[in-house]
């Protein structure tokens, strides 16, 4: 009770402090899918619900993995335009993507970029394509390499210390990517104990992070929106593509993701692998030409001239044999994932599906950050 009162009496304090620019904290839990909301236990969420934002679900983009996911959050595009179409990729001119911390490989500018060349100062501790600066502009704080061995309490402890900076130097957008519920998602499967005892955790140091933006009274013009790249599948059924291409006696490269495959090929044996491909079981097979635009996924150099798509519970091969799964159809409701928002931009309401194309947009929207004119996403209506 006392806590929903500090909150009330910060939201109206957001009159006092009019004059006060605003300040965007964006975190982004990994793997973490929409249905949460249906766990009463995970009280920071169910209080953001409450006195804040709660879309029904996150719609990613496709394939559902962390690099396009985070990309395009972070651009307000699809993969076909910022060109980081999975966490690894052939590009036929520059070669192989694998993981790369370059942010050079993105095509088009991250909302941080937008920022400093706008005047406003950004931190990002671990978000995709930010350890590197893009084209020559960076945020201005920023922690690289990524180190998975580095937990939120630390990260929190970052992202205070950059909130209390004085006036000239504090950004105003902060991002962060919190381990989510990814990796135990992977080894145990969508539904169990240990993801939902992950969950909790990450439940905890949220509610660790909005008690101290409680603390300072900066609800009035602070705005905290809690995010996921994807959600996750059960799995049993793995396909090896690789495998299923040597029988066929065809040579190719294969850029293959758990749901997704770009097949590199000699034009003349095009036909002849899409035949083959065409006839296995579980598979859809399209030319480079024959994608549906609702993909978002023909890029002129990393698209491969056959791309082969499978859907949960099968998956391809390369990626082991886990109990749990993502990188599957937007329209899969497994991967779907979250949105949450509370604070100064905010009147509490629910509001149905958001994009992950939308975010960029509607920070940009907050902070006065104009975007691209061809950005693809749209601002999400957080005020009546």
């Amino acid at each position: 009770m006392l806590r929903s009162l500090i909150l009330v009496c910060c939201l109206l304090a957001s009159v006092v402090e009019a004059g006060k620019e605003p300040m965007v904290i964006i975190i982004s839990m990994d793997g973490v899918s929409h249905n949460i909301g249906e766990n009463l236990s995970l009280t920071a969420f169910k209080r953001m619900e409450k006195f804040g934002i709660k879309a029904d679900h996150m719609i990613p983009v496709y394939q559902s993995t962390t690099y396009p996911a985070h990309v395009s959050m972070a651009t307000g595009v699809y993969p076909d335009r910022h060109g980081i179409l999975h966490n690894s990729f052939i590009d036929t001119q520059q070669g192989r993507f694998s993981y790369d911390a370059d942010a050079n490989w993105i095509e088009v500018p991250p909302i941080w970029v937008l920022a400093e060349q706008q005047g406003i100062k950004s931190a990002v501790f671990f978000w995709v394509g930010s350890e590197t600066d893009w084209h020559g502009v960076g945020a201005s704080y920023r922690k690289a390499p990524f180190d998975p061995n580095i937990k939120e309490e630390q990260k929190i402890e970052q992202i205070l210390k950059w909130v209390d900076m004085d006036k000239v130097n504090r950004p105003r957008l902060i991002m962060s990517y919190w381990d989510g519920t990814d990796d135990l998602g992977h080894i145990d499967g969508p539904e169990s104990p240990r993801v939902s005892q992950q969950l909790r955790r990450q439940n905890k140091l949220l509610q660790d992070l909005i008690t101290a933006i409680d603390v300072r009274e900066a609800w009035g013009h602070l705005t905290l929106i809690v995010v996921s790249d994807h959600g996750m599948a059960e799995v049993n059924n793995y396909i090896n593509l690789e495998q299923l291409l040597r029988i066929s006696g065809i040579k190719a490269e294969i850029s293959a993701g758990p749901a997704v495959a770009h097949i590199f090929l000699q034009a003349d044996d095009i036909e002849q692998a899409k035949d083959f491909l065409s006839k296995q079981e579980h598979l859809a097979v399209y030319t480079k030409k024959g994608l549906p635009d609702a993909f978002h996924l023909n890029h002129p150099s990393r698209t491969g001239d056959i791309v082969v798509t499978t859907a949960a519970p099968n998956m391809f091969s390369s990626y082991g044999q886990p109990k749990g799964m993502h990188g599957y159809r937007p329209e899969t409701p497994d991967m779907w994932g979250i949105f949450y928002a509370l604070g100064a931009a905010i009147e509490p309401k629910k509001i149905g599906p958001v994009h992950q194309v939308d975010i960029a947009p509607t920070i940009a929207n907050i902070l006065g950050i104009e975007m691209p004119d061809d950005t693809e996403g749209r601002v999400i209506k957080l005020r009546e």
